[in-house]
């Protein structure tokens, strides 16, 4: 008589859980890690923003302020997807462009005109170049414009280092669409690309 053989579940490996016991708890920012995000982010004025279920990365300006990085987003500003809930920011050098930290961070959209909203508005507007509408810039933000915080949660990967070096040769991505305004600042001869800035560029100066 023959024994019919019975199906074992896969061994369980040395990371897997043991059953009935809790889960690891997720990863948190330790010291070294949270002053790592608050130099790089103090450093570089663009972060690349890559929301949880999108494979594109988003380049963003943004302010570093009371521990997290800030966003202004909208109405005549960058053009960036709604940032809320998990995301992935990517720190680049500000000199050389390599990945300098990679962190998980929680979006908040932040209330308008909540006194959070109006400190924040103040350090983007210090660092907001070449504002068109500085008397009424926080009216704008306030009404078609948002303002997110990004909270960091914990580093994924981090190190700076020359192109020789694999931290240093990281790129900061380029799968997204470049941030852009809808005002761009006039050029003479034409803004780049455009017919009239080509025939300028082949025509002689006086």
């Amino acid at each position: 008589m023959t024994t019919p053989l019975t199906p074992h579940a896969p061994a369980a490996s040395a990371d897997s859980p043991i059953p009935g016991t809790p889960p690891p708890p997720p990863p948190s920012l330790t010291p070294t890690s949270a002053a790592l995000v608050a130099e790089a982010c103090s450093k570089s004025g663009v972060l690349w923003i890559r929301p949880a279920g999108s494979s594109r990365h988003h380049l963003a300006w943004h302010v570093w302020h009371d521990d997290a990085a800030y966003v202004v987003y909208g109405v005549d500003e960058q053009m960036l997807p709604l940032v809320s809930g998990s995301v992935e920011v990517v720190v680049p050098s500000k000199d050389r462009g390599g990945r300098l930290v990679t962190f998980a961070a929680q979006a908040d959209i932040v209330p308008a005109r909540s006194p959070e909203w109006e400190a924040a508005a103040t350090a983007l507007a210090a660092a907001r170049l070449n504002t068109r509408d500085a008397p009424t810039q926080r009216d704008r933000w306030a009404s078609g414009t948002l303002v997110t915080r990004l909270t960091p949660l914990y580093v994924s990967a981090s190190g700076a280092g020359d192109d020789r070096s694999g931290a240093g040769a990281v790129r900061a991505p380029e799968d997204g669409a470049v941030t852009v305004t809808r005002h761009q600042p006039w050029h003479f001869r034409g803004r780049a690309g455009t017919w009239r800035a080509r025939r300028a560029a082949r025509s002689p100066r006086a």
